[in-house]
């Protein structure tokens, strides 16, 4: 994979590598137009934004408070074009989940009459920013000027250290928001849980090579915890959209049947992933961020041998 640890790299080139090539497939992808939908092209820039965005965490107390503050919002404000598409395309498909996970209670309701009207507003959205703001290009050349200078800031030594520090801080963040939302599940805070559990997963992709046997089911758990959470975010946006009326989305027995919908199925929603969320982050910091030093060290001990002269 091109995003975890090389046992015959540096961390420090490691961590570059990781970067630059996340930055080039973004880049490449909006740049080359046969790589793919449109959609796809969004999803697939976004999504490695966020994985640059994930290292810089995970090497923050490395960078510095005011390199990472920086580079950060770059890449954070670099994707906010791309976001109105992302949300058009969200609609639709969680539209269609909602549809198909409800099937056997809404027999007769195609709620097609809601589906055109959200495919409509995709196409319009599509053309304002991809055609008429020209985005695509926007974008690319935020990543060509920071993909350049990515050398500058990942002066990363060779130690556990220097990794292991963020790592320690994102499941901090991770398990307190995790407590604040199972405490009072709003909207905000059910978010804000997101973000720091896609954080995490994108850092123990990285360092999934220490142990993969172990980390494996990790990486699964929390991406279930983001997937989850990201489902309910999708509902609060579905939900909005369908009481705000600023998008004629069916008649009103289309809309009370689909408000009706999303308020069960979060409810679903929330119920599962604060179970998982109890699992998971029933660790202390404390022995979680040793758990995976000892990793470390085991992996960086088995190169060594492998390096020595027989």
């Amino acid at each position: 994979m091109s995003f975890d640890l090389n046992a015959d790299e540096s961390l420090r080139k490691n961590l570059r590598r990781i970067v630059r090539k996340q930055l080039g497939n973004a880049q490449k992808g909006m740049t080359e137009p046969h790589q793919g939908p449109r959609d796809e092209v969004v999803h697939d820039a976004r999504k490695a934004l966020k994985r640059v965005r994930a290292v810089l965490r995970l090497a923050r107390p490395v960078v510095g408070e005011k390199a990472f503050q920086r580079e950060n919002t770059c890449f954070r404000d670099g994707a906010r074009p791309l976001t109105a598409v992302r949300d058009a395309r969200i609609l639709v498909e969680t539209l269609d989940k909602l549809i198909e996970h409800f099937k056997e209670h809404i027999a007769g309701q195609s709620f097609s009459d809601v589906r055109k009207s959200l495919q409509a507003h995709l196409r319009e959205v599509r053309r304002q920013v991809l055609d008429e703001q020209n985005a695509f290009a926007v974008v690319a050349e935020t990543i060509r000027r920071e993909r350049d200078g990515v050398k500058g800031w990942m002066k990363v030594p060779n130690r556990w250290r220097s990794v292991g520090l963020g790592l320690k801080e994102t499941y901090r963040r991770a398990k307190d928001s995790f407590e604040v939302a199972k405490a009072d599940p709003t909207d905000e805070k059910l978010h804000e849980w997101r973000k720091q559990a896609k954080y995490l997963f994108y850092q123990l992709e990285i360092l999934r090579p220490l142990w993969t046997e172990r980390t494996d089911e990790m990486v699964h758990e929390v991406d279930q915890v983001g997937e989850l959470l990201g489902d309910d975010h999708d509902l609060v946006v579905m939900r909005q959209v369908v009481t705000d009326g600023s998008e004629k989305l069916g008649d009103d027995g289309d809309r009370e049947t689909l408000l009706a919908l999303i308020d069960r199925r979060r409810a679903e929603v929330q119920q599962e992933v604060m179970l998982l969320g109890e699992r998971f982050f029933q660790d202390k910091v404390r022995d979680f961020a040793g758990r995976f030093n000892g990793y470390w060290k085991i992996w960086r001990g088995q190169i060594q041998q492998v390096e020595a002269p027989g």
